[in-house]
């Protein structure tokens, strides 16, 4: 059961309370913050660079903001000083609640804070009526299948992938990949 978002005045800045670790919080991104979660986005593509994507490239900051705004965006900050250390992500896309991307700046990683977003995103997404959030990852990475299952994502057959997702993991591949290295996920809500 998904529990329900905070009532009240401050319901927004609460809304997420509890999901982060310790020394962190979650909450939606503010304005001005696109440069800082660009440059996670650029140092997370790195690490999966380094990891056997090496053909993977972060997007130009003008594109990674015009991404930005088509999604509902997620920031796990520093609870000292309220600075980004990761984002996921999200949009409702057919049936489903889309996550488009997660990303955890690598100086802050095996924290959790990974696990915490994609709870916070389910989180949302229940409040919203979805019933269930879906993704494309990597199969053959340690952060994409094995990192999604031991979360509550099921992967898919390829022939149980309905052609709106199908469209959506070979948009989702990097420029010059079919796809083929690519799982689609779903967790029901």
């Amino acid at each position: 059961m998904t529990p329900e978002p905070p009532k009240g005045r401050k319901a927004g800045r609460t809304a997420f309370d509890g999901f982060a670790p310790a020394g962190y919080r979650i909450r939606m991104m503010e304005p001005g913050e696109a440069e800082a979660l660009h440059r996670i986005d650029t140092r997370a593509t790195l690490m999966l660079a380094g990891a056997g994507k090496p053909d993977l490239v972060s997007n130009p900051l003008d594109r990674f903001v015009h991404f930005l705004l088509r999604h509902d965006v997620l920031v796990a900050a520093q609870e000292h000083d309220g600075a980004p250390a990761g984002f996921a992500a999200g949009a409702p896309f057919h049936e489903v609640y889309w996550l488009a991307e997660l990303g955890v700046d690598p100086d802050h990683g095996r924290r959790g804070l990974g696990t915490a977003m994609v709870r916070a995103v389910a989180a949302r997404a229940g409040w919203f009526r979805h019933p269930a959030v879906a993704l494309s990852t990597f199969a053959d990475l340690p952060c994409g299948v094995p990192f999604y299952e031991r979360i509550g994502f099921h992967p898919l057959a390829p022939k149980d992938v309905p052609p709106w997702a199908e469209a959506r993991r070979r948009e989702e591949a990097p420029p010059g990949s079919d796809g083929s290295d690519r799982v689609v996920m779903i967790r029901r809500l």
